[in-house]
């Protein structure tokens, strides 16, 4: 059994490590309905309506038409839907491409209370909604139970992990998991085949940073691929397939050939009474979540002292250097974007487009829209350093607290900093019905139209 509290340096086992990786799929295989706390089954709900807004909003990309067109190449029984445009592929290529399409415009929530981000729901929600659609006998509650528990073993995976994938160049490779485990639940494996499929998707693991640095279109496709990759493990051991029964902290288990600086505490603690899931961040830009808390700076600057774009004689904008590295370099690429995904990881960018416009929309990021001028002049005047003060008390987080500095025509200067912003989990309505109608309604309007709103 696990003992300590979450975060402490020193972790006591009774038994041998075997045992974590036991508990671990017992948890999965144990979760309930009746046993999942209340707020992680609403939140779960949340996930599910998140995950098919972002998909339905992605839709139209050029990376959505390539999933798609990757799908159809593939082909095979038709046994479920491609959200959208409806064709019919098997369950583990749908994953693959309605995964993909959900990452697609970067609007899909994320978790963001640890050292690097976790877009959880996106790689989770699509296998879960394949198997259901696969399966009539799969129940509501088991969809939800299942969404839950796979969310939450997702999350503290990756928050156990306490190197930065910015200095690490590993990106997120616990993904498979989340996948595994809402998998092996709906495909109701037994404790036996679902330790198999844990140990399979071990050989599925991977995740690099190289595709932030190049705005390449696998920060969506490595989405999909863990998707069906964690479906693939999962049918894989229910068809008979073993895999290593120690795939976690084995001699070669995961916690010693890639991540050996992680944290216990945040693996197993409370596991089974705290499901993390409920602590999950909505994202109201499509847009990397580290540009937020700058957005959501200028939105408010904006709108209380009733400039526009045209008032702006410069912007100054100061955060950690992690965040920095990932939002503002390279320079060269940041300022003036030339492709959608360069430019939705740019801060120089989309706090332009919130200076003119008032907004950042999902419109805002079509190929025309980065040709802006008025947008580009606001950029030519904004300049992002690190901040030493943020740097020093929130260094090691992506996810960086923003300072926000606007000087206008006339003399007059405004200054905010956001440590919190609009969507981060203690800034949201406590009910998730008013979470769902005061922030999840917008955009699923917004991702519906078919004219991409900007509203």
């Amino acid at each position: 059994m696990f003992k300590g509290s979450p975060g402490s340096a020193t972790i006591q086992l009774e038994g041998s490590v075997m045992d974590l990786t036991t508990q671990i799929i017992k948890h999965v295989l144990d979760s309930r309905f009746e046993t999942v706390p209340k707020k992680a089954i609403e939140r779960a709900k949340l996930s599910i309506l998140d995950t098919l807004a972002s998909a339905i909003g992605g839709s139209s990309d050029p990376i959505a038409h390539f999933a798609r067109h990757l799908g159809a190449l593939s082909g095979g029984k038709p046994d479920c839907t491609v959200w959208v445009s409806g064709e019919k592929l098997p369950a583990c290529l749908v994953s693959l491409v309605n995964a993909t399409t959900a990452r697609s415009l970067d609007f899909d929530e994320t978790y963001e209370l640890c050292i690097n981000g976790c877009h959880a729901s996106a790689y989770d929600v699509p296998p879960a909604l394949a198997l259901a659609e696969r399966d009539p006998s799969i129940t509501g509650r088991e969809l939800l139970s299942a969404v839950a528990t796979a969310i939450d073993l997702h999350v503290r995976l990756a928050r156990s992990v306490t190197a930065n994938s910015i200095n690490t160049g590993r990106d997120n490779m616990v993904a498979v998991w989340g996948a595994t485990a809402v998998s092996t639940k709906l495909l109701r494996l037994d404790e036996e085949k679902t330790q198999n499929a844990f140990g399979i998707a071990y050989a599925h693991a991977a995740g690099e940073f190289q595709m932030y640095e190049e705005g390449a279109h696998t920060v969506s496709l490595q989405q999909g691929l863990r998707a069906r990759s964690g479906l693939e493990s999962a049918l894989s051991a229910m068809v008979g397939f073993n895999g290593p029964r120690e795939p976690f902290f084995g001699k070669y288990g995961f916690y010693k050939a890639f991540e050996t600086n992680y944290d216990l505490g945040l693996l197993m603690g409370k596991l089974g009474d705290d499901y993390v899931n409920a602590s999950i961040s909505f994202k109201p830009w499509p847009s990397c979540k580290c540009t937020h808390p700058g957005i959501d700076g200028l939105l408010q600057l904006r709108e209380k002292h009733n400039f526009t774009g045209e008032d702006i004689v410069s912007i100054e904008l100061g955060l950690n250097h992690l965040a920095e590295s990932l939002v503002v370099q390279p320079r060269d690429q940041k300022w003036g974007p030339k492709d959608p995904v360069v430019a939705r990881f740019s801060l120089p960018y989309v706090i332009s487009v919130a200076a003119q416009h008032g907004r950042v929309a999902i419109s805002d990021f079509r190929p025309e829209a980065l040709e802006d001028p008025a947008v580009g002049r606001i950029m030519a005047v904004t300049k992002i350093e690190v901040d030493p003060e943020i740097d020093r008390t929130h260094g090691l987080h992506q996810n960086s607290p923003t300072t926000v500095s606007v000087k206008l025509k006339g003399g007059a200067e405004h200054f905010i900093r956001i440590d919190k912003p609009f969507g981060h989990p203690d800034n949201r309505p406590r009910s998730p019905m008013a979470c769902a109608n005061s922030r999840l309604a917008p955009k699923c309007r917004c991702c519906h139209s078919p004219i991409y709103s900007s509203s």
